[in-house]
């Protein structure tokens, strides 16, 4: 996580209920939020840094979470939901659900765990005390979801944390005579508040950028920290010089152990451009995403990439292994490339009808002369005009660029 970050990582976390604490690879405590604070008896999470859980539980619950803490830093595989009695030194328990995650550095390696914590203590007391009365358990249940429908509420003040995640600046490519040789722009508008589409830009080198568009299932709460989560992973593999199939196959292996859940089907689809202005090479790789739009305005055509169903690959977080394709195309100087998640799709009018991907091509097509600055809120509005509603009923993001000219060795050198 980048260092400007650790400010909104700080707003969030201490507006969650759960509790959220980082350990080093000692299993120091080196943060953790006002809930986890007050749980474990501390004035304030500062006076927490340093310690560890020998300060503060029995020796027993204590080497219990260290061998648990070890385990994760050897393997790099998480701990999910483990229910633990938790005894303080002072005699007084508590039961909590325990996950654990790796927490890693810049460079990929381990550097220590992420915990979150949730008080189920009133919940087992309960199932102890109804264990045969099926009628109570569901009532139980259903206390457990407003719990949760409680801390989703807690977490909406956050929604405009999660537009510092959009891309605040363009990276910039000069000719020799100082013009641009791409032109990049997005837009993006969540159906609540807070959305999970997220899309990003990124420098690759000198004469390469990439481009990368998400959109995790579900909205709300659940897939804007999903979101969260692919930003960070997403800013950390960028570092490293991959084919856009080697990028969509690391993120997804990173990723599948964070959403594995055996109580929930989650995933993320994704598509990862990469465009060369030294050979006008655009490669990129799906995953489960719809196919960008080429757009050719000097041969008046709009179209989809053209791209194989062999080489398009599952969403992210549905087979860990699974290794990811690359195609590749040459552009020509005048063209555009169009990405988008399916929310604008998906947009239906007053008799249930759907705008559909013939009328996105058909706007395109209409506006195809236009800047991307101007397309874009050209189509948005199109698209409410059909629907007759400022509202679409999902999130909606979309990420392009023009390509201007081709860089010559000049352009490079400067």
């Amino acid at each position: 996580m980048i260092p400007e970050d650790t400010e909104l990582l700080r707003q969030l976390m201490d507006n969650m209920t759960d509790n959220i604490y980082f350990k080093d690879l000692n299993s120091k405590f080196i943060m953790m939020n006002r809930a986890s604070a007050q749980w474990n008896g501390f004035a304030s999470p500062e006076d927490a840094i340093g310690k560890s859980d020998f300060d503060l539980f029995t020796e027993e619950f204590a080497q219990s979470a260290r061998k648990d803490e070890l385990k994760i830093f050897e393997t790099g595989q998480p701990l999910s939901s483990k229910e633990e009695h938790a005894v303080w030194a002072d005699g007084h328990m508590r039961w909590v659900s325990s996950t654990k995650v790796p927490l890693r550095g810049t460079e990929g390696n381990i550097a220590g765990c992420i915990g979150i914590g949730r008080d189920i203590t009133e919940l087992k007391n309960k199932e102890a005390e109804l264990e045969a009365a099926t009628e109570k358990l569901r009532h139980t249940n259903e206390q457990l979801r407003e719990i949760n429908a409680q801390i989703s509420e807690d977490l909406q003040m956050a929604a405009h944390l999660q537009q510092t995640f959009l891309p605040k600046n363009y990276p910039v490519f000069l000719s020799s005579e100082n013009q641009s040789l791409l032109d990049f722009h997005y837009f993006y508008e969540s159906d609540s508040a807070i959305g999970g589409d997220y899309c990003s830009i990124y420098q690759l080198d000198d004469h390469r950028a990439g481009l990368l568009i998400c959109d995790a299932m579900g909205h709300g709460v659940r897939a804007a920290l999903i979101t969260g989560i692919i930003r960070t992973l997403s800013e950390n593999l960028a570092r490293k010089p991959r084919s856009a199939g080697g990028f969509l196959t690391a993120l997804n292996q990173q990723l599948y152990p964070m959403l594995k859940n055996e109580d929930a089907f989650l995933f993320v689809t994704a598509c990862c451009l990469i465009i060369d202005v030294r050979s006008a090479e655009l490669t990129g790789a799906i995953a489960g995403h719809p196919v960008p739009f080429l757009i050719r305005p000097q041969q008046g055509g709009v179209s989809a990439l053209p791209v194989e169903e062999s080489v398009k690959g599952p969403a992210l977080s549905i087979n860990e292994n699974f290794q990811y394709e690359t195609f590749s195309l040459t552009l020509r100087p005048g063209d555009g490339v169009v990405m988008m998640t399916d929310g604008i799709f998906e947009a239906v009018n007053e008799s249930d009808e759907e705008f559909g991907l013939s009328q996105v091509q058909e706007t395109l097509y209409r506006h195809r002369d236009l800047p991307l600055t101007e397309l874009f809120p050209q189509l948005i509005q199109t698209a409410r005009d059909y629907t007759q509603n400022q509202k679409f009923g999902d999130d909606i993001c979309m990420l392009g660029f023009k390509f201007n000219a081709l860089a010559d060795a000049r352009d490079l050198e400067t």
